[in-house]
């Protein structure tokens, strides 16, 4: 008998709410966020997909210096942090408070070299709306972060919402078999966080 769990299962199991509050459970679990902060040189084993993921994706959004970059899902913040090294400014929003605070904790304790252009923000995502202004930012990230989302085209709709006229949102995600892993299984069924498979057919 097959008892994996169906992430489209636990979408309609579970609200947005409770996603949000199952990622917060979730950081407030760790008890030495070290390896989260690191990212992504925490693990022998995780460090080349994610260096290669990561390249391919800032190439793709055509940074420039100053430009206003929202971080979407940004846990703690190390690629924000990343994102200012490179003298972008940063919103890095997360529906997770312990998430954000280990990331600002991460800015004053590993500040980057030389300054910044200008303070990073810190945002709480309540999973439908973001505090940010219409057309505000000129770039969104959002790296293994939107399979996490169950109500992925109300999200979309809040990207096209504050991103400027020709602005770019760049997405980097696990795939379309993501669900069926043994670590995403046990991640759902342990922690109730939503591990979902990206296709981008649909």
């Amino acid at each position: 008998m097959d008892d994996k769990i169906n992430p489209k299962q636990l979408i309609r199991t579970l609200s947005v709410e409770d996603f949000c509050r199952t990622a917060d459970e979730y950081y407030r679990a760790i008890v030495d966020p070290t390896p989260q902060m690191a990212k992504p040189f925490s693990s022998f084993t995780d460090a080349p997909q994610l260096l290669c993921n990561l390249g391919l994706m800032i190439s793709g959004l055509k940074l420039g210096k100053s430009m206003l970059v929202l971080d979407f899902g940004a846990g703690t913040c190390w690629l924000s942090r990343f994102l200012n090294q490179l003298q972008c400014a940063t919103i890095s929003v997360d529906a997770s408070i312990t998430a954000l605070e280990i990331g600002q904790k991460l800015f004053h304790d590993f500040p980057i070299v030389g300054e910044l252009l200008q303070p990073p923000k810190f945002i709480h995502f309540n999973g439908h709306r973001m505090e940010v202004e219409d057309e505000s930012v000129d770039r969104i990230v959002c790296f293994d972060t939107f399979h996490h989302i169950p109500n992925q085209d109300e999200i979309l709709r809040e990207f096209y919402r504050v991103l400027k006229p020709g602005g770019i949102a760049g997405l980097s995600e696990p795939g379309m078999h993501h669900s069926k892993s043994p670590h995403t299984q046990f991640e759902m069924r342990h922690h109730r966080v939503l591990k979902n498979d990206i296709v981008l057919s649909e």
